[in-house]
């Protein structure tokens, strides 16, 4: 666990044979202010509603809470796919805001996805990072495997958009 109590280096996937881990980010903006109404997008899950997700929760992202995500358009939303997850690790520190989910049974992945706003107080620069790790848990998603992939990266590239928009900086 590094700092924030969040994994600092991914465990293997039990039975994982083909795992995929990446780490994303992107540079939100400048200030404290910027800071504050990100960290709120994201524990609030509008980061991922703006990302084109259904979101059913019924609070923010605290330790335990469960989700469900829906997307609302590509090759998921077409096969009517649900991604239940719960939330497994919080922090909220002065320079860092955000949450670990895993995936539950009946999620298309099997795995966890860690999102982070942070603020560097040297340079008050406001960024986002995702880091994941995943193998598919469906035989849905191991035949359609490059599809599935390429739903994660576009929905990861949604993410990293949604917190960028207007509204947030």
């Amino acid at each position: 666990m590094n700092r924030a109590g969040l994994p600092a280096r991914w465990p293997r996937l039990p039975g994982a044979r083909t795992e995929r881990h990446f780490t994303r980010s992107a540079d939100l903006g400048r200030g404290a202010d910027l800071f504050d109404r990100a960290g709120r997008a994201l524990s609030n899950w509008d980061m991922h509603r703006r990302a084109g997700l259904v979101v059913v929760v019924d609070g923010p992202a605290t330790l335990g809470r469960r989700v469900t995500l829906r997307p609302t358009s590509g090759p998921a939303a077409w096969l009517r796919l649900s991604a239940p997850c719960e939330v497994t690790a919080v922090v909220d520190d002065d320079n860092t805001r955000g949450f670990t989910y895993r995936t539950l049974p009946g999620h298309p992945e099997h795995g966890q996805e860690t999102f982070l706003v942070t603020r560097d107080p040297a340079t008050d620069v406001v960024r986002l990072t995702i880091t994941a790790c995943s193998r598919h848990a469906t035989w849905l998603a191991r035949i359609g495997g490059p599809v599935a992939r390429a739903e994660q990266d576009r929905l990861t590239r949604r993410y990293l958009a949604a917190l960028r928009d207007p509204e947030t900086g």
